[in-house]
């Protein structure tokens, strides 16, 4: 499988909707090339309450995705849920970045109802994990 760099024109139209993007993944990293891509909690657009995580010490509110660039194309994920995927987690392969950062940005900016699947799989596991706790005590 060959990875290749995704230009940085693609990359800065992310930063400039405000999300936070890391740097390329070294060459010879199973995810060679690839970013991570999250949205700040100060960036206006889809999120998940009372989820926070952290990109390189950037406050979030939803969760992170990745973009790498394969032979087959343009891969966006999103994992959650570990052995994935599960309910919210996808896989999206564009032939073009332009696709491809287009998928991110109505994830994180546009339609909310794909951050609801998430969040509402969320939502369960805490319903779950209060439950398993009131049963031990």
């Amino acid at each position: 499988m060959k990875f290749s760099k995704i230009e940085e024109t693609h990359l800065q139209r992310l930063r400039h909707a405000g999300l936070w993007v890391s740097d390329p993944y070294p060459e010879g990293h199973s995810l060679e090339f690839g970013v991570r891509v999250a949205k700040p909690v100060e960036t206006q657009g889809n999120s998940i309450s009372g989820f926070t995580s952290y990109c390189d010490n950037i406050k979030t509110d939803a969760p992170d995705l990745l973009l790498v660039s394969k032979t087959e194309g343009f891969c966006v994920y999103s994992q959650e849920h570990i052995p994935g995927p599960g309910p919210g987690d996808f896989t999206n392969v564009w032939l073009t970045a332009q696709e491809a950062i287009d998928d991110i940005l109505d994830f994180y900016l546009g339609d909310p109802a794909r951050m609801a699947l998430k969040s509402k799989e969320l939502e369960e596991g805490r319903r779950r994990l209060r439950d398993a706790q009131a049963e031990v005590e």
